[in-house]
């Protein structure tokens, strides 16, 4: 690699664009391919300091370093749209997949770089855009995971989950099921509050006796009536890895249908709650749909 390597942030979303501003900061050169993409995007772009290459063609034959920053249900077939640029090419950059995928899907990933004689390194963000670069982890693992490792610790808080490909996507799945399991005890129990008229009075109880608790979903349940469908998903891949590894699934299997439960029940359709006790009042709908 070259001393300044060129990254390439595919794309800027909320997280890439953090991402590619901590990059900017620390004078690597971060570049993009904007064809195609939202006007959000564009501002992104225009805001940030990344240099638009404007084609992905011209983004994949200039960079050192392709990080990959859509979402699980898009991360296959972008690797695959990267896979069409490469054999137009004989740059060979390395891959880095950051859209928490399932393990399955990171495996996947790797064998079509793997065709190609392309480095690939699977991870995933813990933490919101707005906590990069500070708070926010990059847990990443696989056989060429200390180069991302060596060049960007600088940059980030990294978390290396060793050697086994699948390793990072697991790591931020059962993270992951631990908050979201928690919202989905609370969930379901104030749905059983609602049914029996003492939301009010056992929302109280449950701050004063788990003020701990309370604090902890502080950052995650308001989230939850713009991102339910994403928490689904997550929840079922991660009782899909888990069922096929052989492996007690019943929490993340029933914390996907707690969810699937909240969400067809619209109480949190067009809401946007500020905190976590409004986020509850919300499940008061559900006693008056009796």
């Amino acid at each position: 690699m070259k001393t300044q390597p060129v990254i390439a942030v595919l794309f800027p979303g909320d997280m890439g664009t953090q991402i590619a501003k901590a990059l900017i900061d620390h004078n690597f050169k971060v570049i993009t391919a904007s064809e195609g993409r939202s006007a959000k995007t564009l501002e992104n772009i225009q805001k940030s300091g990344i240099t638009d290459t404007h084609y992905l063609q011209d983004t994949i034959e200039q960079a050192d370093v392709v990080l990959s920053l859509t979402s699980p249900e898009g991360s296959f077939k972008m690797a695959e749209r990267i896979i069409s640029c490469l054999k137009a090419t004989s740059n060979r950059p390395l891959y880095v997949d950051l859209n928490s995928n399932t393990p399955a899907l990171a495996s996947s990933i790797e064998d079509l770089f793997s065709a190609v004689d392309v480095p690939f390194v699977n991870g995933a963000v813990m933490g919101a855009s707005k906590d990069i670069p500070d708070h926010a982890v990059l847990v990443v693992s696989g056989i060429y995971r200390h180069l991302f490792i060596n060049l960007f610790a600088p940059v980030f808080k990294i978390k290396d989950a060793g050697e086994k490909t699948e390793a990072a996507s697991a790591y931020k799945l059962l993270f992951s099921m631990v908050n979201k399991g928690m919202n989905a005890l609370f969930f379901e129990t104030m749905t059983a509050a609602a049914h029996f008229g003492i939301l009010d009075e056992l929302n109280e109880s449950l701050q004063e006796f788990l003020p701990g608790t309370y604090q902890d979903l502080i950052k995650t349940t308001p989230t939850y009536p713009q991102h339910i469908v994403r928490r689904i998903d997550e929840m079922k891949g991660l009782a899909e890895m888990l069922e096929s590894e052989n492996l007690p699934n019943i929490i993340a299997s029933g914390t996907a249908q707690t969810f699937e439960r909240v969400l067809d029940s619209g109480i949190f359709e067009n809401e946007n709650p500020a905190g976590v006790v409004e986020t509850l009042q919300n499940f008061k709908k559900l006693s008056n749909k009796k």
